[in-house]
């Protein structure tokens, strides 16, 4: 899914230019908040309510929880659809300052119900291990999504941004809803495979749902609100620092519609372990089994650690060809380059927050992302105008760096977990740093050159990967029980399918 995203945006990039990849994404900065508001905290609250079900043995709690959790579904999903319906003109003339924006906003509400019941439905899939159904359904609505946008602009050639806008956004709406279809059926299937134990299902169902979700989703509504906020204020700082317009909207583009996709792409592969995580977390927590949060924990933060300096180092050696490669742009090869260096940052960050709700310390992890949301705001509005772009990297790396230092802050007196800075940080980046050394050597020294693009950054990011792993191993980073342990997790995930049994 994240290599199929990164191929849409290359694609829009190339069909409405920059300046249409930044009215996008301000059209989607509001349209994450209505999504904030019509999910509402269902699909945390859905997968710890399946989860703690299970542990009970209770087949008829899984399917009275899944009722109440699809109805609170509905409710907040069609209460946004009204909201966004109503509002969409006066959000998009007064907040984004871009009338074009109006059709876009009201043709995405429509998406809300059924995205709000699909939100539910993939927390009951990932409390019951049936994440293959989740992937199915992801990879269905993307295709979904890819090939009806690409159809809607090829017929509406040559027409200005507002209508190239609307026909992305149509096929987004309408591959919510086909999503929908496709995830409620293989979930009616599914519940048929949830034994009916004798154990009971808990009294206060209803009471544990609004306990759970209502608070997420105020904290949610805050930190969207914030972002949607800072979302706004980026061009408008941009303008007063002397951009036009269209040139605001061009440098906001590149960040974050061409540059943030990339930066993220390879998170797909932490997210195998994340998603498993809340559930998992959640039932050691439920029967109260602490060495086994702590051996988890240990685990997968080694294996963030170790993934995400792999990452930073063969984006920040090859970003200019990255760019160039992806979008054609210099500037796009840059940006990547400068934010390779906070990729630990972000994706330990993740790893560090699915923990966190696992262990039902959500509210806490909210409560860092609004402080981080609300920094960023702050910081936007003041470094913006005299600095431009820059001063947007310094508030991305300072809001970024605080989120992370407060989740791990969190999650250290949370579980008893030793990560030494030296042993966890310095040693992958030196054997990163060795292995681009060597990597250079390697096509400098026997004289290997492959013409094409695509081929030396695929071919130099494997060169890049076995130098990189063979120095871990020798320096003794990696054992071959964690090897083991690392591969065995996908092995595992979909075999256990009957936690009854």
């Amino acid at each position: 899914m994240r290599m199929l995203t990164v191929i849409f945006n290359v694609y829009l990039t190339n069909r409405i230019g920059a300046s249409g990849v930044g009215l996008f994404s301000l059209v989607m900065s509001v349209y994450t908040f209505a999504v904030t508001f019509a999910t509402s905290g269902i699909y945390l609250a859905t997968t710890r309510m399946v989860s703690q079900q299970i542990v009970r043995g209770s087949g008829k709690g899984v399917r009275a929880a899944m009722l109440r959790c699809i109805i609170y579904a509905l409710v907040f999903g069609f209460s946004g659809m009204v909201i966004l319906l109503t509002s969409a003109e006066a959000i998009a003339c007064d907040w984004l300052g871009d009338v074009r924006a109006t059709l876009s906003l009201r043709i995405l509400a429509l998406s809300l119900p059924p995205l709000a019941v699909s939100n539910a439905l993939s927390g009951y899939f990932s409390a019951v291990r049936r994440v293959a159904k989740n992937a199915v359904t992801n990879i269905l609505e993307q295709f979904i999504r890819m090939f009806l946008t690409a159809a809607l602009l090829a017929a509406i050639a040559g027409k200005g941004i507002e209508e190239a806008a609307a026909a992305i956004v149509i096929g987004i709406t309408i591959s919510e809803v086909l999503a929908f279809i496709v995830s409620f059926v293989l979930y009616l299937f599914d519940r048929k495979r949830i034994e009916d134990l004798s154990a009971p299902p808990s009294s206060d169902l209803s009471w544990r749902l609004i306990k759970m979700a209502i608070p997420i989703a105020v904290s949610s509504y805050i930190r969207s609100a914030l972002v949607t906020i800072e979302h706004i204020l980026i061009p408008k700082g941009l303008i007063k620092n002397g951009s036009t317009t269209e040139a605001a909207l061009s440098s906001y583009g590149v960040v974050s519609g061409m540059v943030f996709p990339v930066i993220f792409f390879p998170m797909a592969f932490l997210s195998a372990f994340t998603g498993l995580l809340v559930p998992e977390v959640t039932r050691y927590k439920e029967i109260g089994n602490d060495k086994s949060i702590e051996y988890v924990t240990g685990r997968i933060m080694k294996i963030s650690v170790i993934f995400s300096v792999g990452i930073a180092g063969i984006f920040a050696y090859y970003a200019d060809a990255l760019g160039a490669l992806l979008y054609d742009s210099a500037e796009a090869g840059i940006y990547i380059r400068i934010f390779a260096f906070l990729i630990p940052v972000m994706y330990v960050d993740n790893t560090t927050d699915a923990i966190l709700k696992g262990l039902g310390e959500q509210f806490a992890s909210m409560r860092y992302n609004i402080i981080d949301a609300l920094v960023s705001v702050i910081l936007v509005f003041f470094l913006l105008p005299p600095f431009g772009i820059k001063g947007y990297v310094a508030v991305i790396y300072v809001c970024e760096i605080l989120n992370a230092a407060l989740s791990l802050s969190k999650l250290f007196r949370c579980v008893n977990v030793k990560l030494g800075l030296i042993r966890s940080v310095v040693v992958p980046s030196l054997c990163m740093t060795g292995a681009a050394c060597l990597t250079g050597l390697f096509f400098r020294y026997l004289r290997i050159d492959y013409g094409e693009l695509v081929i030396t950054v695929i071919v130099g990011s494997v060169v890049m990967t076995v130098f990189y792993t063979a120095l871990l191993r020798t320096f003794g980073f990696i054992s071959d029980d964690e090897k083991s342990w690392a591969l065995r997790i996908f092995k595992k995930s979909e075999k256990k399918s009957n936690f009854f049994a």
